[in-house]
């Protein structure tokens, strides 16, 4: 009995730290997104930024913009323009306009 309850609770502390590193993972970090993405001109720059402070204020889901980034950078070329373009179209379909 006491090795049932010894598992449950090893079980309980793994599972909540592996929540805590998906939380600190679900941050955006601008810099990198914009490694990532390859962006070339302040514009680009600007619309990363943009995008990260409307998810900071909460005013753009943070899924949407992670599900979006994830998609576009496995694209081979203008990885920017397929987040970019593709984040406005699903922010759109939300009723949220970038």
């Amino acid at each position: 009995m006491n090795r049932v309850c010894l598992l449950l609770v090893v079980a309980l502390v793994l599972l909540s730290s592996a929540r805590i590193c998906v939380a600190d993972s679900a941050t955006l970090d601008v810099e990198k997104m914009k490694v990532v993405l390859h962006t070339a001109t302040p514009q680009e720059n600007g619309f990363i930024e943009y995008v990260v402070a409307r998810v900071n204020a909460g005013t753009l889901p943070l899924d949407l913009v992670e599900s979006t980034f994830l998609w576009a950078r496995k694209k081979p070329n203008n990885k920017f323009y397929y987040f970019k373009f593709g984040l406005i179209e699903r922010a759109a379909k939300r009723g949220i306009k970038l």
